[in-house]
């Protein structure tokens, strides 16, 4: 690398759809390795992801602009994000690990940054993965099952790193900022309690496991006067399933009506981060309103769709349903809610002690990635 002419990273994700999870970690991937690094990232809507994040974006599909680009990069970097998985179709393992092997191919160095590995499911999808994965200088993952995967998958131990998922150090939007998008969706920031809900469509969503969860909660709210905030986390995607959670939680007899908001334009990450971070209490499905509650010392409670729910709140050592059928049993899955709201203060400051060090964890991410260009000072602002 010549004296003085900063490096060039290639970040491949999913980026460009609108999922705020995944938004959230390209902007602390910008935080963070662009203060070093100039990033070209690969995206569905180009435009969007350079006028949002102040980067060079190109079309995640065209070779016509993703071969040069990775040719002539210092790095490149697949993630983060749950990428290489087969559940949510045939085609992620192929194209993310179709891309690892690209840079191989061109002569770069590359590498996974703070992903969730799996699940794979079938045979093809791990031989695929081992063999895309096995072209990486490191290993860089976020969770203990991963690190297990990787490992079953035969790919080398001293390459293997675990970290923290990168938005654990993502910078939330200041105060004013967070009670300014409070205050213009009718809620007072220093008004009553605010419990966050974040969900998303899903097979296994039953009339009786989502009415246990609206009654229960809205229960919580109106025996409290606290005030359920929904936040989509993809828009348009999780707007009705939000809109089918309010009105299901406000449809009580008169007087037991909790206060209900869905935040129905789409926020910034850090915008997000600071939201969550005036919460109470933070109940989800979508796992980065999950991440953030963590990374602000919020209380949180998992609905575990997926295996990487489960991974990031066993870390954290936080109430969880293993699955959603565990909302079959309404009276049980109250009286865990309840106990989280009962104990949020103890909690609270639990989750505060524990955060410098997750924090350092996914900092770990990116001096990683100095390390992989060929670079060893650490340089930040």
């Amino acid at each position: 690398m010549t004296a003085g002419v900063r490096p060039r990273v290639v970040v491949s994700g999913y980026y460009g759809f609108g999922n705020a999870g995944d938004e959230a970690i390209l902007a602390t991937l910008v935080q963070e390795l662009g203060t070093w690094a100039d990033l070209t990232v690969l995206s569905a809507d180009p435009a969007a992801t350079a006028r949002d994040h102040g980067v060079a974006a190109i079309p995640r599909m065209d070779l016509r602009h993703i071969w040069p680009a990775i040719r002539g990069a210092a790095l490149f970097i697949s993630g983060g994000g749950g990428l290489m998985q087969d559940v949510t179709g045939m085609g992620s393992v192929p194209y993310y690990g179709g891309l690892l092997r690209l840079a191989r191919l061109a002569g770069t160095r590359s590498m996974t940054l703070g992903i969730g590995l799996g699940p794979l499911n079938r045979l093809a999808s791990r031989a695929l993965a081992g063999w895309a994965l096995g072209s990486c200088s490191a290993l860089v993952v976020r969770d203990a099952g991963s690190v297990a995967l990787m490992k079953a998958l035969g790919l080398p131990a001293d390459r293997v790193h675990l970290t923290a998922d990168p938005v654990l150090a993502l910078r939330p939007a200041t105060a004013d900022r967070t009670r300014a998008i409070l205050t213009g969706t009718g809620i007072e920031p220093d008004g009553p309690p605010i419990v966050a809900v974040a969900l998303r469509q899903w097979p296994q969503w039953f009339e009786r496991r989502f009415k246990s969860l609206s009654a229960t909660l809205g229960q919580l709210a109106a025996r409290t006067g606290a005030r359920l905030l929904v936040l989509p986390f993809q828009h348009p995607e999780d707007l009705w399933i939000s809109r089918e959670f309010a009105l299901c939680a406000e449809t009580r007899p008169e007087g037991h009506r909790p206060g209900v908001t869905v935040l129905d334009h789409p926020c910034t990450p850090a915008e997000l981060m600071g939201i969550v971070g005036h919460c109470e209490m933070v109940v989800g499905m979508r796992l980065h309103a999950l991440i953030m509650a963590a990374a602000t010392g919020v209380p949180f409670f998992g609905l575990a769709y997926d295996e990487k729910v489960r991974q990031h709140c066993a870390r954290w050592e936080a109430p969880m349903a293993q699955e959603l059928g565990d909302l079959d049993d309404f009276e049980a899955f109250g009286k865990r809610i309840e106990a989280l709201w009962s104990q949020r203060g103890s909690l609270a400051e639990a989750l505060r002690a524990r955060r410098p060090t997750e924090v350092d964890a996914a900092l770990r991410n990116f001096s990683l990635a100095r390390e992989v260009a060929g670079l060893t000072a650490e340089v930040r602002p």
